[in-house]
């Protein structure tokens, strides 16, 4: 709870500070292309932060680096334009179709097929055995009816961000992209709260996974 005091009052001083900041807004575009960087990287991209700014603002590839990384670069761009432009521009609950609607983009440049679209086969992920693909669809629904419900609403929201964020990764829904669907859904839960979005640096990734896998 003393953690949760100390953000609320960096919340608050940072929420003071006028939209048309100028410092503000550079910090703001920062953070974005930091996002992308470090969510990318925990699945192992190589990419360095200046090029993945790059392929965003010209859309032109970088020479020598993969272009499934470049892609995965790009389809995180995608869903998070979704997010800002989309999702948080309108009221109401958190749907299945939201949650597909991010997947798609987050895959849309590597694997179009998958993209938005739940798994077909069983899968394992360490000593974690997710739901059987015929049991998705509940779980998304309970995932779902979860976030949007009284209980979850009432909690904080950096508790609520980061539950929605294991709640997705344990039903596991995706053959690929999971952990960056997750990491977008547990940034439109904080800013849906008028949180800002946070990042999980790749420097952070052993202690991040073993997190989730102690959750």
């Amino acid at each position: 709870q003393r953690y949760f005091g100390i953000i609320d009052s960096k919340v608050r001083r940072l929420m003071s500070i006028p939209k048309g900041n100028s410092a503000l807004r550079r910090v703001m575009e920062e953070t974005y292309y930091h996002h992308i960087y470090h969510t990318v990287a925990i699945e192992g991209s190589t990419l360095t932060l200046s090029e993945i700014r790059h392929i965003i603002e010209t859309r032109y590839a970088v020479p020598g680096k993969s272009l499934q990384e470049q892609n995965e670069a790009i389809g995180v761009d995608a869903a998070m334009k979704y997010i800002n432009t989309t999702l948080l521009s309108r009221t109401g609950t958190i749907s299945v179709s939201d949650i597909l609607e991010i997947h798609r983009r987050v895959l849309g440049y590597v694997d179009p097929v998958e993209g938005g679209r739940l798994r077909t086969n069983q899968v394992f992920v360490g000593h974690h055995i997710p739901p059987h693909p015929q049991d998705l669809q509940r779980h998304m629904q309970e995932l779902v009816q979860w976030l949007n419900s009284e209980e979850a609403l009432q909690l904080h929201p950096v508790e609520y961000a980061a539950l929605a964020h294991y709640k997705l990764v344990y039903v596991h829904p995706f053959v690929d992209g999971n952990g960056r669907t997750s990491r977008l859904l547990m940034n439109l839960v904080l800013m849906q709260a008028r949180y800002p979005p946070i990042t999980i640096r790749k420097e952070q990734r052993a202690e991040y996974y073993a997190a989730l896998d102690t959750a």
